[in-house]
């Protein structure tokens, strides 16, 4: 989460140099290297290069971007590996997977239109699937008709509104189901929206608590 030149140093420099207790070495992942800033993580990604040059033990960086021009000395340390998004018959197979392990019965065009509106995004596939599914032994084109129709960009913001306004727990959890973001992510979107929509600073507080 951070990562200064004195973080990363503390951290993953000592631990690359060094084996476990058990003799074995470490594998060290930075995740999301595209979220460096220069402010918040400053120096950060010139000590992450000494430490790919220096290392001991396997590091593996993952990026978006890796041709971003901030990362050209350190990708020249790197064995670049691209992953390339999954096509939209292989999240259909995934799917219709998950179905058979459930002993959920779906339909063929709603299973095609969850893959096509996942855009290659798997997780937003299995994650559309499950909540559209809540409670269903068969899933109908009609249960997911919607999609169609759905601005992905718009989700997280409803998402927000029936957790916020939502009656019980169940409502909210199915609401956290149909994010497209990982839970610590939707969490810092929580945070950041929660003001907006509580005004008292004493509730404002208890809700964030």
């Amino acid at each position: 989460d951070y990562r200064t030149a004195e973080a990363v140093e503390r951290f993953a420099g000592r631990a690359s140099q060094y084996g476990t207790l058990s003799g074995k070495r470490r594998l060290i992942l930075f995740d999301e290297l595209d979220g460096i800033t220069g402010t918040a993580d400053r120096g950060g990604l010139s000590v992450i290069t000494e430490v790919v040059k220096k290392a001991g033990s396997p590091i593996i960086l993952t990026a978006n971007n890796a041709y971003d021009p901030r990362f050209s000395t350190l990708r020249n340390c790197c064995q670049l590996i691209e992953f390339k998004k999954p096509s939209k018959t292989e999240v259909e197979r995934h799917l219709r997977k998950i179905c058979n392990l459930e002993g959920l019965e779906a339909e063929e065009a709603a299973v095609k239109l969850i893959a096509e509106r996942a855009s290659g995004d798997v997780r937003s596939a299995v994650n559309d699937l499950q909540a559209l599914a809540q409670g269903k032994k068969r899933l109908a084109y009609d249960d997911v008709s919607w999609l169609a129709r759905r601005d992905r960009k718009d989700v997280i913001f409803n998402v927000l509104r029936s957790i916020f306004y939502a009656q019980d727990g169940m409502t909210a959890r199915t609401a956290v189901d149909m994010a497209d973001v990982d839970p610590e992510m939707l969490l810092e979107w929580i945070y950041e929206n929660l003001p907006h929509h509580v005004k008292d600073p004493k509730e404002l507080a208890s809700t964030i608590d």
